[in-house]
């Protein structure tokens, strides 16, 4: 086995171990570590694919999402102070059923239309995207950036006040 391979298989296998802890651990701050891991795992398959591009940019957008992710996570977070709710059996096999489907459809697609030598689509390099992404659409990747980021915290001042509002009225 080659260089390569190893190198897909290790980032591969961190990519999985982090997606399966930043969804199964109970510790809001071990999910966020979990997604680090998961995208560092990301960045390495596309290291081992030859895009180090791609790997450099996954890396620095993803840093930015994890730190925003952990602001998140500490003004959502349920209090420590409380004993953690129990997990639905339920709603964690339908959250199961439907990754599974999603990666089913994902694989059939990519399996059913294999593409003839004559439909590949153009080679784009490296260096062609990135011209692209820092030349013609910088404003509309900054924009679209700065806008998802005001709608979550629209999200989190929303449900503050739902919390806020609830916890009120219990006394």
């Amino acid at each position: 086995m080659s260089a390569t391979g190893l190198l897909f298989g290790a980032a591969a296998g961190a990519a999985l171990l982090g997606a399966l802890g930043a969804v199964g651990f109970r510790n809001i701050f071990h999910n966020i570590l979990g997604f680090a891991l998961a995208m560092l795992g990301v960045a390495g398959i596309f290291l081992s694919l030859g895009s180090d591009f791609l790997a450099i940019v996954f890396v620095i957008v993803y840093v930015g999402a994890v730190a925003i992710a952990m602001v998140y996570a500490v003004m959502l977070s349920y209090p420590l102070d409380l004993p953690p709710k129990r997990r639905s059996g339920p709603k964690i096999a339908a959250a199961a059923a439907v990754a599974a489907a999603g990666a089913a459809a994902i694989w059939a697609v990519l399996r059913s239309a294999p593409l003839a030598a004559g439909d590949l689509p153009p080679k784009v390099s490296a260096a062609a995207v990135g011209a692209r992404l820092l030349g013609d659409y910088a404003l509309v990747f900054e924009l679209i950036s700065v806008l998802l980021v005001v709608a979550m915290m629209g999200a989190v001042m929303v449900a503050r006040r739902v919390r806020i509002a609830g916890a009120g009225s219990r006394s």
